[in-house]
């Protein structure tokens, strides 16, 4: 039976659901401004085969509003959750920003993490110059009354306009420095490629996004480009979860484990 848990931050409480399955557990990392039930899809597929673990990052879904925003406090969320759940070499499955996020933890912590399934993310290349960073700031600083009622209703995120553009560009200029963390990945990793419409992306940044993960898989054997999707980048957890399910289970069939185990 499935668990509901929390656990303190020093400035939130993170909300999070874990159901009891096989090992090697699986831990899934939202998009910037997603909740856990994004996974549903990809959950149902999997059918219970895997212990697993979805959580809303701070200041997103049932979490609380924190004081920190940073990529740095959502790494260290990871730690938290997979401290405070007894977690043992988990898969990371990480979508979009998540997908950056588990990067950073598998760089900064590889002796935690099992293995890496990375959804239309990751990538190693950054796609905004300084025009690009002022269109997303002024973006954000016009949030239409859908986003706000949607956030009120605990649907998407409650990020601040400002801190909100903050993320985007933020993980952006993370993901031009993540070259020298694929290359050292130590885990499996698969990576479902989207080659279907990014929002915001030229026609030449989406071939740049696509060519970067392919000289990434090339640079590392653990690193696998498992399969690749045509749609919207929004769409990919529900039109092809079956795909990132068979990546979890790619991964877990060679994933790091214990010796003891």
């Amino acid at each position: 039976m499935s668990e509901e848990f929390t656990v303190d931050a020093p400035d939130a409480r993170i909300h999070g659901v874990d159901t009891p399955g096989a090992e090697p557990p699986v831990l899934f990392l939202n998009g910037g401004f997603a909740t856990r039930r994004s996974w549903r899809h990809v959950l149902a597929r999997l059918g219970g085969t895997h212990r697993t673990v979805t959580f809303d990052a701070r200041g997103r879904g049932r979490s609380g509003t924190p004081a920190d925003w940073s990529l740095r406090a959502m790494i260290d969320d990871v730690d938290r959750v997979i401290e405070a759940r007894g977690l043992d070499l988990p898969i990371l499955v990480g979508w979009s920003h998540g997908a950056t996020i588990a990067v950073c933890c598998a760089a900064e912590y590889p002796d935690l993490v099992g293995g890496l399934v990375l959804v239309d993310g990751a990538y190693p290349v950054s796609v905004l110059d300084e025009q690009g960073g002022r269109r997303v700031r002024e973006r954000f600083l016009r949030p239409g009354p859908v986003t706000r009622v949607r956030a009120f209703l605990g649907g998407s995120a409650r990020v601040p306009p400002r801190e909100a553009a903050e993320v985007v560009i933020g993980t952006d200029e993370v993901n031009g420095g993540l070259q020298a963390d694929l290359a050292a990945l130590r885990c499996p990793t698969a990576s479902v490629v989207g080659r279907g419409e990014h929002s915001g992306a030229t026609n030449a940044q989406a071939h740049a996004i696509r060519a970067a993960a392919a000289s990434a898989a090339a640079r590392n054997d653990q690193l696998t480009l498992f399969g690749t999707t045509s749609s919207a980048h929004g769409r990919v957890l529900t039109r092809d979860a079956g795909l990132v399910a068979s990546a979890i289970a790619d991964v877990a069939r060679r994933s790091i484990r214990r010796p003891d185990r």
